[in-house]
């Protein structure tokens, strides 16, 4: 059977000039993100080929001691060094995952975050902060879509991209591929199809591109008015705490306008025609096999 297909998850992200009515508030939120170190895994938008996708979750396998596959066999491996150079996070294999929850708890007061903690809980942020966790949601998490909450981890994530510290999105991407493969999450789909669609492009370019191909829009400016706090609904945003933009988005009048494009794979490439085992592996690995 095959993998239910997301359209919600891995987008690419909005990264173009606010419209003009949006600008005074998320001008210098989109100067940020297309400056941060996250920027290159929000713009890139290529095409993905639904057989190469399915086949890869479909086949995959955790092998805490490393890589196999020899002899006739075709391996594909993802490890967290190659998710680290194709995504360019430009992050370090000692960074951390994780903050304590008191330095995490502490910068919440600057959101203008009105819920408790934890989770933190994103109708509860100022819309201002709301559109950067949307996005990280959407483009960024294991997080099939529709979910209005962050983990403890992903806060952490969210404190250390808005201040700037050492962060390791690297091993936080490979960590959510192990917990899917070795069976942590119990909801099967087609996760991190625009990664993997990347790393395959990247570093396996003689794989075969054929059959149907999956369409990820990438977001657009309504996410902007989508998020403004609406009238009417129960346990809003209030706006009790003034709005602070800090860190990476703080205040800026000039904006970055670097477009997402849409990456065709390569059309040079020589068709592999044997299988490629599929396999999650420490150093961290991740390998799929494709009839």
């Amino acid at each position: 059977m095959d993998l239910k297909f997301i359209p919600t998850h891995n987008h690419a992200g909005y990264l173009a000039p606010p419209p003009e009515k949006h600008k005074k508030m998320y001008t210098s939120l989109i100067k940020g993100l297309n400056s941060c170190q996250i920027v290159h895994a929000l713009r890139e938008n290529h095409v993905v080929y639904e057989s190469l996708v399915q086949e890869f979750w479909k086949s995959a396998r955790f092998d805490a001691l490393g890589v196999g596959g020899k002899g006739a066999i075709v391996s594909i491996t993802v490890t967290e060094q190659m998710i680290r150079e194709v995504l360019q996070f430009n992050d370090q294999e000692t960074y951390p995952i994780d903050l304590p929850a008191g330095t995490v708890e502490a910068i919440l007061p600057r959101l203008s975050y009105e819920g408790k903690y934890p989770s933190l809980v994103k109708k509860f942020v100022h819309p201002y902060w709301r559109l950067l966790v949307h996005m990280f949601i959407l483009c960024m998490t294991e997080n099939k879509g529709g979910t209005d909450q962050l983990s403890i981890t992903q806060s952490a994530t969210i404190v250390c991209l808005i201040t700037n510290q050492p962060f390791n999105y690297s091993k936080y991407i490979f960590e959510g591929m192990k917990r899917y493969v070795i069976g942590v999450r119990k909801d099967k789909f087609i996760m991190y199809l625009r990664f993997l669609q990347m790393m395959f492009n990247a570093c396996y370019p003689e794989m075969e591109r054929s059959g149907n191909t999956l369409e990820l829009k990438p977001m657009g400016p309504a996410c902007l008015g989508a998020l403004t706090t609406k009238k009417g609904i129960e346990m809003k945003f209030e706006g009790l705490i003034l709005l602070e933009k800090f860190g990476q988005f703080a205040e800026t009048e000039d904006v970055a306008t670097e477009p997402v494009l849409v990456q065709p794979a390569p059309v040079n490439a020589a068709p592999v025609n044997a299988p490629v085992n599929a396999m999650i592996a420490e150093e961290h690995v991740v390998q799929g096999a494709v009839e």
